[in-house]
């Protein structure tokens, strides 16, 4: 590919059709046409007016770990706060701040570690802190939003915004955050007995590997729950567990788990989705909504 005329700080951080395969816990997927990852909010807002003035598609890439990327690629900047200023984690007494780049299952051992208690119950996901942020990430003990003080954004304008928890509308499985890049978070925990933390979160991540696929190539959750069904209670009940396209499975242990057994491509796990959506439909009238994101 051409390298496309941009100011010298950005083109030395810019990177051409990179695989994103790699990077995702699918393990599947095509090209990126630019990667980058900013060192700080400097060049984050370089890289964003790069997008404004390039008319550039912009791409906020976490963990890879909620995410389907089409084997086609995608056609614009994806940006992946990596940088070392955006893996900081601080601590203020029973504050804690951490960036958005930061692995959210190293944030939660650090601040149980710390007789922090609060991010205990979201052991087992993987992710970023801004991913998780974005998606309110969480599970039948809790979810982020109900630890988090007040974060800080940029918007795709290069304006920066620090909102008190309050001023955020979070749902289930998201926020009203669109058009924002979350670059810092900062969590109001509760002092705790370390043993009593650690010792929920081992009890927690044990229930979860006995009823989930954790180590196979998966993206979590593939549906929403409904107000009235969980995804899995209806994938299960109408015998979808085990349904294959290609390399695509949904998982025997957690029907609402897509693993990729090592050949699978994205194509795959698209048709595995519409399969399973318009069975569900069909069979009883419901409408899942998927939880993960496709690009």
């Amino acid at each position: 590919m051409n390298m496309i005329s941009s100011p010298e700080i950005i083109d030395e951080i810019f990177r051409y059709d990179v695989p994103l395969q790699r990077y995702t816990s699918f393990r599947t997927g095509g090209t990126a046409e630019i990667f980058v990852e900013p060192g700080d909010m400097s060049e984050l807002k370089k890289v964003l007016q790069f997008c404004k003035d390039e008319r550039k598609k912009v791409f906020i890439f976490g963990n890879g770990t909620n995410l389907l990327v089409n084997d086609n690629g995608v056609k614009g900047v994806v940006i992946r706060l990596g940088g070392v200023n955006f893996r900081k984690i601080e601590r203020n007494e029973k504050f804690v701040s951490a960036g958005a780049g930061v692995y959210l299952p190293q944030l939660i051992r650090k601040t149980a570690l710390c007789g922090l208690g609060g991010l205990e119950v979201l052991v087992g996901i993987p992710g970023t802190v801004g991913g998780a942020v974005m998606m309110n990430a969480g599970g039948k003990y809790g979810d982020i939003s109900e630890t988090i003080s007040s974060l800080t954004t940029m918007t795709f304008d290069g304006k920066i915004t620090k909102h008190n928890r309050e001023d955020v509308e979070f749902a289930y499985r998201g926020c009203n955050l669109s058009k924002q890049v979350v670059v810092k978070v900062e969590f109001a925990l509760k002092e705790s007995r370390k043993e009593e933390v650690l010792e929920k979160m081992s009890k927690i991540y044990k229930e979860k590997k006995e009823k989930q696929p954790l180590s196979t190539f998966s993206a979590g959750s593939i549906f929403k729950n409904t107000q009235h069904y969980k995804a899995a209670e209806l994938i299960e009940k109408a015998n979808l567990k085990g349904q294959k396209v290609g390399g695509a499975i949904v998982s025997e242990k957690h029907a609402n788990f897509i693993v990729n057994t090592g050949n699978a491509t994205s194509a795959d796990i698209l048709e595995l989705i519409k399969i399973i959506k318009e069975t569900i439909k069909k069979k009883y009238n419901v409408s899942l909504e998927q939880e993960i994101q496709i690009w």
